[in-house]
């Protein structure tokens, strides 16, 4: 029962699979209000939705690379530690630091903004194009799109 994963029902038969879904659900909701929130604040301050969007991937582009920062701090701590004393080891095993929570933090922040991101720009094909069939062609596009560079974003170069 290590990690929550006993069977309880679910998606995929397992607690893990419930909770990853309703975070899921929320992520989505959230983002799409967060970002109706952001282009009726864009509106007030005569900010354009390029703009807008160009400001909302900086940030994303921005917390990415602390986040891969953080990384590197946290893969140089974890190589010292296992070079060093069983102790040290040990003190390594539990990851209730800072330097983990920033990573956390960090990271969370990054998947806000990328899904706000997405968001954004499905609200600005909604907007801009009046065939009902470019709208659709463009937003399966677009889905396509950040799908596959997610699925980029998860392989490790060997």
């Amino acid at each position: 029962m290590e990690g929550g994963t006993a069977v309880t029902g679910g998606v995929g038969g397992t607690t893990f699979g419930t909770l990853s879904s309703i975070g899921s659900d929320l992520s989505v909701s959230v983002s799409f209000n967060i970002a109706n929130e952001l282009l009726l604040a864009a509106n007030d301050e005569q900010l354009g939705e390029d703009e807008l969007i160009g400001l909302v991937l900086g940030f994303t582009v921005v917390f990415a690379a602390v986040q891969a920062r953080l990384a590197l701090m946290l893969a140089k701590r974890r190589a010292r530690a296992e070079a060093g004393s069983k102790e040290e080891l040990q003190e390594l095993k539990d990851p209730h630091s800072m330097l983990d929570f920033a990573y956390l933090l960090v990271s969370i922040a990054q998947r806000i903004c990328v899904a706000i991101s997405v968001q954004l720009l499905a609200q600005s094909v909604r907007t801009q194009q009046p065939s009902r069939l470019v709208r659709v062609v463009s937003l399966v596009g677009l889905a396509t799109f950040f799908v596959f560079v997610e699925s980029l974003t998860n392989r490790a170069i060997r």
